[in-house]
């Protein structure tokens, strides 16, 4: 320790900030507060001490409180010593008493909560306790890292002192409760909604926001509801300044465009300053006159201040028409039903995506995804038609000329709808590199012949990055397939 606090020594003050900076905090504070003079003023910088994260993220996602050690340390020592430093937590709730209790926050306005259940929530918003009143006066900001459903439990779920919220809530009906005069001092609201249907309960949902200054949706479920429900909801909110919109819409007799979100939403809400969207809207080929994408990006001429990028796909097979409309930069962390007619674009925190087409996908739309998509960690493929670049199997140049597609960050990758050229496109060394820790998901029968019965030498290099495969449609796992990956956990389904 003592050799690693001399190396640390001799590095600029800068070079330690960057170090740090991609560290997890918790682990900053805990191992260098109060080591030295120096360092010790480094890590009391308001980078690792304004937001604070005490808790764990473990690989499988799960979330876990600190170690009795950690959590000794930080409640007896750290805390007290930074604590007018502090303005927001992230907590989950095995420790969240005993953090929240351990000093006073003055400059506390933020929470973060992970996991805590609805009725833990409501006893410290509602029932005398020590934290009541952090909950009811002092905390100003505050997100909900899970699924609400206001049932019966909920309605007494309510605050005049909240100015943000951040939650996810089963439905619609769920939005319009916590809109419905229970936080009436919000001013910025940020909801994600499982499903958007028509709503069930007899809400007061006509009254106006005059309060709510930034509002954003999302919503990773098609919508058929987008004129019924978002778009009222949005007419309410008459003092709006932000906007992010970010849905998938169906049924629709045309797109969703720059037309519609002048007519619906720009020419309603005048006081509207920004907004950042993506909407991706699906309508039926019964149509005569369908659209092209010059007619989508002509819509959106007027938007000035936004960077508008469009998209169509019409797909024989299923008789439907697809468009994307989003403003650019993109901010989503996921990008979904990726076709040929990508247009590009660098995409740095985009880490899911899927691809997907009636038409075949080649090697330079590979090699187009990860230029786009740099850090991309799950990649799910559907497309059932075979490669048309493909050389047959025995040629000597057998795409030599081509360069080799990198993904060097992807951990799962699902090709359970895939045709079998893709999946020998991605266990090919000589076509893919991947990394060494890869999530795969296949049907076994595919692998099979990608393979060539497991004896495939071509395939062995990507295939022994394999950190865990799942065979679906096999349900006793050969002694010969183990050999094949032989360092691979295998799953069988």
């Amino acid at each position: 320790m003592e050799h690693s606090m001399i190396l640390l020594d001799n590095l600029p003050d800068e070079i330690l900030m960057m170090i740090f900076n991609n560290m997890c905090q918790a682990d900053v504070l805990y191992s260098l507060i109060d080591v030295n003079q120096r360092l010790n003023t480094i890590v009391h910088d308001p980078i690792f001490t304004n937001h604070l994260t005490l808790l764990k993220h473990s690989s499988d996602h799960f979330i876990h409180s600190l170690t009795d050690s950690m959590l000794d340390q930080f409640c007896l020592e750290i805390l007290p010593k930074i604590k007018h430093k502090i303005k927001w937590l992230d907590l989950e709730p095995l420790s969240m008493e005993r953090i929240l209790l351990a000093t006073n926050y003055p400059c506390l306005y933020g929470l973060t909560l992970y996991n805590i259940d609805l009725r833990t929530c409501i006893y410290y918003f509602f029932d005398k306790n020590p934290l009541t009143d952090l909950f009811q006066n002092q905390i100003l900001s505050l997100t909900f890292n899970m699924t609400i459903s206001f049932d019966s439990l909920a309605r007494d779920l309510a605050s005049s002192n909240l100015l943000e919220l951040h939650v996810t809530v089963n439905n619609f009906d769920d939005c319009l409760y916590l809109l419905d005069g229970h936080f009436n001092e919000l001013r910025k609201f940020h909801v994600n909604i499982s499903d958007i249907h028509s709503a069930q309960l007899t809400i007061n949902n006509r009254e106006n926001l005059p309060n709510l200054k930034c509002f954003s949706l999302y919503s990773n479920i098609e919508t058929s509801s987008y004129d019924e429900l978002i778009v009222p909801l949005l007419h309410r909110m008459i003092n709006l300044e932000e906007l992010g919109l970010y849905v998938k819409i169906c049924d629709k007799n045309i797109f969703v465009d720059g037309h519609d979100l002048k007519k619906n939403i720009i020419n309603i809400l005048l006081r509207l300053k920004k907004i950042q969207f993506y909407i991706r809207s699906t309508i039926g080929l019964n149509q005569i006159n369908l659209p092209s994408n010059e007619d989508i990006q002509y819509t959106f001429e007027d938007f000035h201040d936004n960077h508008i990028i469009s998209y169509i796909d019409y797909f024989s097979d299923t008789q439907q028409g697809r468009c994307h409309i989003y403003s650019y930069p993109y901010t989503l962390c996921e990008y979904y039903k990726i076709t040929n007619n990508f247009p590009g674009g660098l995409f740095k925190c985009v880490s899911k995506i899927s691809l997907y087409d009636e038409r075949p996908f080649q090697h330079e739309f590979f090699l187009r995804i990860a230029q786009s998509f740099p850090f991309v960690k799950k990649l799910s493929l559907e497309n059932m038609k075979p490669r048309n670049d493909k050389k047959s199997k025995n040629s000597e140049d057998d795409n030599q000329i081509l360069p080799i597609i990198v993904y060097p960050h992807l951990t799962t990758l699902d090709l359970t709808e895939a045709h079998l050229d893709y999946i020998e496109l991605f266990l090919l060394d000589t076509k893919m590199r991947l990394s060494n820790n890869v999530y795969l998901v296949v049907i076994y029968q595919a692998l099979r012949r990608v393979t060539e019965k497991f004896t495939r030498n071509a395939t062995r290099i990507n295939g022994e990055k394999l950190h865990r495969l799942s065979l679906l449609g096999k349900y006793r796992i050969p002694k010969y397939v183990k050999e094949y990956f032989p360092h691979t956990e295998i799953l069988n389904y």
